[in-house]
């Protein structure tokens, strides 16, 4: 068991990324990494989830996405989903390159869009073994992916060769939450995120901004429909059957869920998209309940 951690700092396409490492005393032990979703920071929950994991015995790793929280990058605040992806990778190999971390063992963690991210990790990069989603973003629609798999070969060929360094096809504000902090439109408007943005964003050390820049790349779109049927490796999907997001549509997860040809898990919660996500709570716990046995029986 693993109740301490030591910073770390790596290098994702061209900006140092920030978090921190949870070494287990067996080298052999599963590494996990975690990242944090949309806009938010590895201090609003992740970094919990990360030492209740680190407890039971696992590698464990947990960083800010370039442009947020501890992380270099710029635009400051700016949400890039590619880069986001292609961080995931970045922190498997620097974590698999430190001493006393031999494992061929690589679950991949994200909440919210990084429940998105995760799968799209695992379908580009062969080193991972399994896949933790919470309150996955799978989008507002079920859109089926083409029957040639045209849509996914565009996706995996950008992910191994998109230049991320070309000025994307545009950038726009918004507010994370309703908030006063300008006069952007407002992404989440409803009272849970509007809470968990006082809770988790406001409190001290967060480093979090309710004001971001959605960056939009001249690459294929990313989608889930599209890369849930790719996965080969054991899944868990924990779903709020009361997510007030959009785009973490409860009925869009499950059909992309059933598209998965791979050992999977489903599991329903309520409290909406971000009671999970309240680090003192029932369902915090019963999350990461579901994760350690997840990690137990699939790692």
């Amino acid at each position: 068991m693993s109740s301490t951690h030591q910073e770390i700092e790596f290098q994702s396409e061209g900006a140092t990324l920030r978090g921190r490492i949870f070494k287990a005393s067996d080298p052999e032990s599963p590494l996990v990494v975690l990242a944090h979703g949309f806009s938010a920071t590895a201090h609003m929950s992740v970094n919990a989830y990360a030492a209740g994991i680190a407890e039971a015995g696992y590698h464990v790793v947990a960083y800010d996405h370039r442009n947020f929280g501890a992380s270099d990058g710029e635009p400051r605040f700016g949400f890039d989903q590619w880069t986001q992806v292609r961080g995931y990778s970045d922190a498997i190999t620097h974590a698999l390159a430190l001493d006393g971390v031999e494992t061929a063992k690589v679950v991949v963690w994200g909440e919210s869009m990084g429940g998105a991210n995760v799968q799209y990790v695992a379908t580009f990069d062969s080193r991972v073994t399994g896949v933790i989603a919470h309150t996955p973003g799978c989008g507002e629609s079920y859109l089926a992916p083409a029957a040639d798999l045209s849509d996914f070969e565009a996706l995996k060929a950008y992910s191994a060769n998109g230049d991320l360094t070309e000025d994307p096809a545009a950038a726009i504000p918004v507010r994370f939450a309703d908030l006063p902090t300008s006069e952007a439109p407002v992404m989440l408007n409803f009272d849970g995120a509007l809470e968990y943005a006082k809770t988790y964003g406001q409190r001290s050390g967060s480093q979090w901004s309710n004001d971001v820049t959605i960056i939009v790349r001249k690459a294929p779109e990313l989608s889930i429909p599209v890369v849930a049927a790719q996965l080969t490796v054991p899944t868990l999907y924990i779903v709020a059957s009361d997510d007030e997001v959009a785009g973490a549509s409860p009925a869009v997860a499950r059909e992309c869920f059933n598209t998965i040809e791979a050992p999977k898990i489903w599991e329903d919660i309520e409290g909406g998209h971000f009671g999970l996500l309240h680090e003192d709570s029932p369902l915090f716990q019963q999350a990461l309940d579901t994760d350690l046995r997840f990690l137990a029986d699939h790692s």
